[in-house]
């Protein structure tokens, strides 16, 4: 492998998701999250603005709030105002649902981007997974948004039935003056026991990675830098971001590498017991073998897919140190889906 490894880390996180409910009002059928609810150890406001304290000197510059549906926690806007008191600029991911004429000028008096969820450009595509009549729910909030000039996404999560529509996806994203951005399935939550047939095939990937390199103004995040195993690196972040750029904090104040890591077995500490300044610096970066996947070395797309997602690897084999369970090469996992 000619590539270099990452074997240095930031003093503070760039940004990082926060889940701070697992209440939802869906029940999405590859819902990450699982989002049963809450507990009794959800963090209180008191614990709120402490950790929110905490990022302010570590100068964490942006949160991510999810959930869950985060509208649904009833001090949504309160932790919103201290984040944002505390110079922390804010965006939350949310189905839409919630979202009237009153909660839209809230949100954009405050200044906030939003990511809402879709996944199909039309009813007949969206609803079998999201639930009837939240298509025209989720549309009807993008529009209240963008009316009052709310920097909004639509997110759609990649799987064999949306892979089709991605030209319609756009097209009702530019309708709206919104941005588009996708997300990868992953085998968690709901997900992991309907992900193989969820999950889009090899060709199916071709496809789309010919497509984000005709459409470089659609974000994927760190989703899809695997499918650079078909070619040149794709736009945009190239490498696994968990505990390197990123973490992830849920309800009760737990810390893993990144959202799509949400296991006990991952957890690198609570910041009731450690703020995260210190849990940061211990080393979340340490989760990850720094020299990429052993099932990997020798491949010749190591250096563009890197390995793909850590994460993936752990929930599908329970082992980090094993190639993605996507692996577009077929050749280094016995269970690769090609």
């Amino acid at each position: 492998m000619k590539s270099s490894t990452w074997t240095m880390r930031l003093k503070a996180p760039v940004c990082l998701t926060w889940q701070i409910t697992g209440r939802c009002n869906l029940s999405c059928i590859h819902c990450l999250a699982g989002s049963s609810g809450d507990g009794p150890d959800r963090l209180s406001m008191g614990e709120v603005r402490h950790f929110l304290d905490d990022l302010a000197r570590m100068k964490v510059f942006y949160i991510n709030i999810g959930g869950g549906e985060p509208l649904l926690h009833p001090r949504f806007f309160d932790i919103v105002d201290y984040a944002l008191k505390r110079d922390i600029y804010v965006q939350f991911s949310t189905n839409g649902t919630l979202i009237d004429r009153a909660v839209a000028a809230e949100i954009a008096g405050r200044g906030l981007r939003v990511q809402v969820s879709l996944d199909g450009w039309k009813p007949a595509v969206n609803d079998p997974v999201r639930g009837r009549g939240t298509f025209q729910q989720a549309v009807k909030a993008i529009r209240l948004l963008r009316e009052r000039n709310v920097d909004v996404s639509v997110n759609c999560v990649v799987t064999r039935e949306t892979i089709a529509g991605l030209d319609e996806m756009l097209r009702l994203a530019n309708r709206f003056g919104a941005g588009l951005r996708l997300s990868r399935l992953r085998p968690a939550g709901r997900a992991r026991d309907r992900w193989r047939k969820m999950v889009p095939d090899r060709e199916q990937y071709r496809r789309l990675y010919h497509w984000l390199m005709e459409h470089p103004e659609v974000r994927t995040g760190d989703s899809f830098f695997f499918l650079s195993a078909f070619g040149a690196p794709l736009p945009g972040l190239c490498f696994c971001g968990a505990g390197k750029l990123t973490c992830s904090v849920d309800p009760a104040g737990n810390v893993y590498p990144c959202p799509f890591t949400v296991d006990k077995a991952l957890i690198a500490g609570n910041i009731r017991e450690k703020p995260l300044s210190e849990l940061w610096l211990e080393g979340l970066l340490n989760y990850w073998p720094a020299a990429g996947p052993e099932a990997c070395r020798g491949c010749p797309a190591y250096g563009r897919c890197r390995g793909g997602c850590r994460g993936a690897s752990f929930l599908v084999y329970g082992n980090c140190n094993m190639a993605d369970p996507e692996c577009l090469r077929g050749v280094v996992n016995e269970r690769a889906f090609v």
